[in-house]
């Protein structure tokens, strides 16, 4: 019995107790093997009760310590009995032994808290910057409507007296003011832009040590035999995880045959890999250099992420920066440009203080320049596009796609409809729509199966770009020359604008009229003076394109007197007075401009310019509001996933003092039974 024992215990009691068993037969002793064994046996329980006693503590004390450590996981000591052995008729316990220390931790809690970590940022980020744009809404940009205003209401004023210079030149210094804080509000928005993209720059960077500490905890990790021991690298990689999650999605994947994890972000793209963790950058975009965009670096690999699958900080800063902020460009835009094109239009119809034709108030929205800057080509491109603004009422907020290749070139809206760009009668390839015309002055040169992309921002730069173009007082056009009154049962949005210089001879007020005659729409114009016809070059029209009536004469040259724009209705008509040119002091003219402070010109004749901006400021208004309650329901969201992980993995610091106790008192017991187990040998040795 006692060499099984000594075989299967392997220890020094053993051996020992074999020694004496020995010793005491040789000398004809009356203590027998067993007695040395059971001596020895009980020691060793001891031992072993004070080993686990010990670990016990040691879990304990580790837990206690660590109760304010964020990420901790509680550890758990799972202690087992040491295998029986057979002793006489029975068996009989040999002690206990540590089996393994876990963490108390569930991989569903654990990935529970990081989508509601990754959400909770995304609405909280996305929260502050809206706050910020709803601030500059109302209170920055509100400057420019109410510069406007001002500029309507001396208007008004001057059409009480309108030679008077000094109401004149009040007039050009609001119109002058307008400008300048469309200006101002362009750039706050950009700069508001430049910081987010400043922030992603930041962002990234703690990204990407991020990444480098995981592969770190990864290599780690890959140097364990086994889990045992590696609770607190389990630990600590999941902390990382949570701290990345708060940039973006995060996905983990477990690899196997190792400790090692995956990590991906965004819907796929790996950031960790084994002990390897890849870059994140932000690259300029293409064409459009100030549209910064994350990739993906590895290696010489340069791979974008789209946006809208990144998620937290991430992607709530891009989301605000390409849906608010950039929409909210457009629409600053959109507003300098229907303001200063209608104010242009209304002076370039009168006349001013001199008797001369009127010139414009503003800078051309439609320069060589301006629209030659709508159209955003790639580096490196040979192409030369021009975006003419044609009719401010078509408009539209957003980004179009030019793509040509070496046989076409195709223009994608918002909505992802196609227009195929023909050749024009100048022989250019060109396309209308939204009342844009875009034209190929010279097309990208191209091999077969290459492509190129030009992006078309037709409202980005109207904000930054107008400007006063007029510094004399007298020649605000006050005279009236031209005035289109359309009916009120008018079912179309058609405007009528006059043509440059019309002779004093046409002054008259007339009445036009469409008609449809076999599906054909036709204009007539009728001199309400004598009731009789005028004959016209060409009365034909096409709802889609606009019309330039052109007055015939038999023994004169015809005379281009107006435009109508498209848009026309069948049976919609329209009251025009035409007035001579050389008349001057009258206020007919400022009256017109006033009356575009309310006038639906925009948006297919439901906003004004003012109603634009009020279109701005309830959007980011609304945006604002929904991410408060965004950002109040992924708080509750995240306080329970915090919780459950809490309640599961928290150490509680009644429960381990309890413990300290309990296994205080095992690690007493433990000694007094290896006291005992020395009491019994010295009365062995005393006997030998």
């Amino acid at each position: 019995m006692l060499e099984r024992y000594l075989f299967k215990s392997g220890s020094f009691l053993a051996c020992l107790a074999a020694a004496l068993s020995q010793h005491v037969v040789d000398n004809g002793l009356i203590f027998s093997g067993e007695q040395w064994a059971m001596a020895v046996d009980l020691m060793q329980i001891g031992v072993s009760g004070l080993r686990t006693s010990q670990k016990q503590l040691d879990v304990a004390s580790h837990n206690i310590t660590n109760v304010n450590t964020p990420g901790y996981s509680r550890q758990v000591v799972e202690q087992k009995t040491d295998d029986a052995q057979w002793n006489g008729n029975n068996y009989y316990g040999t002690g206990a032994y540590i089996d393994n220390v876990s963490r108390a931790y569930d991989q569903f809690a654990a990935r529970e808290l990081t989508l509601s970590t990754t959400q909770l940022e995304e609405a909280n980020v996305k929260q502050q910057h809206l706050a910020m744009l709803d601030d500059f809404t109302s209170k920055s940009a509100v400057n420019s409507v109410n510069s406007m205003n001002d500029f309507y209401h001396s208007v008004r004023s001057l059409a009480d007296n309108p030679s008077d210079l000094g109401s004149r030149q009040t007039v050009l210094e609001h119109a002058n003011q307008a400008a300048v804080n469309l200006n101002n509000s362009h750039e706050t928005l950009t700069n508001i832009r430049t910081d987010v993209n400043q922030q992603l720059s930041v962002s990234l960077e703690r990204v990407n040590a991020l990444g480098q500490e995981l592969a770190a905890v990864n290599t780690s990790l890959q140097q364990q035999s086994n889990s045992d021991g590696s609770n607190d690298l389990f630990d600590q990689q999941r902390t990382l995880i949570n701290e990345l999650a708060k940039y973006t999605q995060v996905t983990v994947l477990a690899d196997k045959g190792s400790l090692a994890n995956t990590v991906i972000i965004g819907s796929g793209d790996t950031l960790v890999s084994g002990v390897t963790a890849s870059q994140l950058k932000l690259i300029d975009g293409d064409p459009d250099i100030a549209n910064k965009q994350i990739a993906l670096i590895n290696g010489n690999n340069s791979k974008p992420i789209k946006s809208d699958t990144v998620g937290g900080s991430l992607g709530a800063m891009l989301t605000v920066r390409d849906d608010v902020i950039d929409k909210s460009l457009d629409q600053l835009g959109q507003m300098a440009i229907g303001f200063a094109s209608q104010m242009n239009d209304l002076q370039q119809q009168g006349v001013d203080l001199n008797g001369q034709q009127g010139q414009a108030l503003f800078n051309d929205i439609n320069s060589t320049e301006a629209m030659s800057q709508r159209a955003l080509k790639p580096f490196g491109s040979s192409s030369d596009i021009s975006v003419k603004i044609d009719d401010i009422n078509q408009l539209k907020l957003g980004d179009y796609q030019l793509v040509s290749d070496a046989t076409s070139h195709t223009l994608i809206d918002q909505q992802g409809n196609e227009t195929v760009l023909t050749a024009n009668t100048k022989g250019k390839l060109a396309a209308k729509v939204d009342g844009l015309e875009i034209t190929i002055n010279t097309p990208p040169t191209l091999m077969a199966g290459e492509t190129e992309t030009t992006i078309i921002q037709p409202l980005r730069r109207g904000a930054a770009d107008i400007s006063l173009a007029m510094t004399d007082p007298r020649g605000l056009a006050g005279h009236r020359q031209f005035t289109a009154i359309a009916a009120e049962s008018n079912l179309g949005s058609a405007t009528i604008t006059k043509a440059e210089n019309v002779p004093d001879d046409a002054a008259g007020r007339y009445q036009l009229k469409l008609n449809s005659v076999d599906e054909k729409m036709t204009v007539t114009v009728t001199d309400l003076k004598t009731n009789a016809e005028v004959e016209l070059v060409d009365n034909s029209y096409s709802v889609d394109k606009s019309a330039t009536i052109v007055f015939k004469h038999d023994d004169l040259p015809s005379i281009p007197v107006m435009t109508l724009s498209a848009g026309a209705k069948a049976n919609d008509s329209f009251e025009i007075e035409l007035g001579a040119q050389n008349s001057q002091g009258g206020n007919g003219n400022f009256l017109a401009m006033q009356q575009v402070q309310h006038q639906k010109t925009m948006a297919d004749g439901k906003s004004s310019v003012i109603d634009v901006f009020e279109g701005l400021a309830t959007d980011v208004g609304m945006l604002k509001k929904n991410a408060d309650k965004l950002s109040e329901v992924n708080q509750l969201d995240f306080d329970s996933a915090s919780e459950r992980v809490s309640n599961l993995s928290g150490v509680n610091l009644d429960e381990e003092a309890a413990n300290l106790m309990k296994f205080q008192q095992s690690y007493m017991a433990s000694s007094r039974i290896m006291s005992v187990a020395k009491e019994t040998f010295d009365t062995l040795m005393r006997a030998v």
